[in-house]
């Protein structure tokens, strides 16, 4: 189990990197700086790893953005008890200045109790 988490935190952070040419190729976006852009890559990073590391929460279904420091989750997750727990990991996060919470609930997506 310990093996799949860490290996799903490396192919998430790896497809950080290299998302890099596409985002910052987008003209209508505002420039940021490289140390700008790696400081906000590094902390989608390092939020992704949390969820994978979080076992009430599935990294697979939530997306995060971030923009000079400002974290933003969208996605869709299987209770209120999820979307809370995901804001509180992100905002854990040493870079994260603020959490933008844009998860919806689904109940069809609750996990089972095992």
């Amino acid at each position: 189990m310990r093996t799949r988490k860490l290996m799903t935190a490396t192919a998430l952070g790896a497809s950080v990197l290299f998302s890099a040419g596409a985002f910052a190729a987008d003209a209508d976006a505002p420039k940021q700086s490289v140390g700008e852009y790696a400081s906000d890559a590094m902390v989608t990073t390092k939020v992704k790893a949390a969820f994978v590391a979080d076992d009430t929460l599935s990294a697979l279904d939530i997306a995060v953005e971030t923009n000079d420091g400002v974290v933003t989750l969208t996605g869709t997750v299987g209770s209120e008890a999820e979307v809370e727990q995901a804001a509180r990991v992100a905002r854990d996060i040493e870079g994260v200045k603020q959490v933008s919470n844009d998860i919806k609930v689904d109940p069809s997506k609750a996990r089972k109790q095992q």
